[in-house]
């Protein structure tokens, strides 16, 4: 990071605590409020920072800087903590479901994954498409997993070169349920999983095989 990117990040930081004005800033930061406003500038650009103005007892008001909502979306986050702890408590609790002992945050992922289906599919309404091969692209491609789907046997060979929960997984593997419903869902058969990212793996690789006895709506098509 230069020193330029690191003064932008450190007003940033600062305005992520409470808004601030050039003087404050300056104060804090130990730079000329010149060289701060020439940042603050860049920001707004950006439009990371925004401003309003502070009546003072005396004088001409003042710009107190505060961060817009995509500048509070650019520093740090841990949303894969709380995910995690989602997770972790889900998988502790009693409730199961009785028909095939699942764990409660196994049946919420199943369920998300089909409200998931359910949505794209509403938005494609209007562009009928009847094969899954292609939707299942689509949804992996838009949800960031990278996806290459090949025709294998009597099924697909579906690899995903990247997975966005990629923090929490290696932590509770219990989120590449997700997934996995998400295949099964849209294809309409069970899914086996070859290869699982991890700290040595950095795909994942699962099947999807029909049975050779029904016929096969899908098409091969290949995402990437």
């Amino acid at each position: 990071m230069s020193a330029m990117e690191g003064t932008r990040l450190g007003i940033l930081t600062l305005l992520q605590r409470q808004p601030a004005t050039v003087d404050q800033l300056s104060t804090e930061l130990g730079l000329a409020a010149a060289t701060v406003r020439r940042h603050l500038d860049i920001l707004q650009r950006d439009r990371l920072v925004s401003f309003q103005a502070v009546r003072r007892k005396q004088g001409r008001p003042e710009h107190a800087f505060f961060l817009t909502e995509d500048g509070h979306e650019l520093m740090p986050k841990r949303y894969h903590l709380l995910l995690q702890r989602i997770l972790k408590n889900l998988d502790a609790a009693e409730a199961t479901d009785s028909a095939n002992g699942s764990g409660a945050a196994r049946i919420m992922l199943a369920q998300i994954a089909h409200a998931m289906v359910d949505e794209y599919r509403s938005q494609l309404r209007d562009r009928p498409d009847d094969n899954p091969t292609r939707l299942l692209g689509l949804i992996l491609e838009e949800e960031q997993f990278a996806p290459e789907i090949k025709p294998h046997d009597n099924g697909f060979h579906i690899t995903l070169g990247n997975c966005p929960y990629r923090g929490v997984a290696h932590e509770n593997s219990t989120v590449c349920n997700l997934d996995r419903h998400l295949i099964s869902e849209i294809l309409g058969t069970p899914i086996s999983t070859t290869v699982r990212i991890d700290l040595e793996n950095p795909l994942c690789i699962y099947d999807a095989t029909f049975d050779p006895e029904s016929s096969n709506p899908t098409q091969a098509t290949t995402s990437s």
